[in-house]
């Protein structure tokens, strides 16, 4: 049978809550101090983290790749273009 949590006031008491209570009661801790230390599921933290660092790692790569092209476009146009065309014609024809 689990034992209650006991960060989960609705949970049943068991001796590690009653052991808190008693020392927020004190004044050893607050129930702020309790709250922060709280762990959520960390699985789940860790998974939403590592997908965003996924996400962010394929939009890098994407706008890299997006960057390349234009340097590529940019470094053929001139290559492409009818004047550059027009020159290497009339230069080839002559020899």
């Amino acid at each position: 049978m689990a034992a209650g949590n006991p960060w989960d006031p609705a949970s049943a008491p068991n001796a590690a809550g009653l052991l808190l209570d008693h020392f927020v009661a004190s004044g050893m801790v607050t129930q702020e101090m309790l709250n922060i230390s709280k762990k959520s599921a960390s699985c789940f933290v860790n998974f939403s983290r590592l997908q965003q660092i996924t996400n962010i790692q394929a939009e890098i790569y994407q706008t890299n790749l997006e960057i390349e092209l234009l340097r590529l476009e940019k470094d053929t146009a001139d290559v492409v273009h009818p004047s550059f065309l027009d020159i290497w014609y009339i230069c080839w024809s002559w020899q």
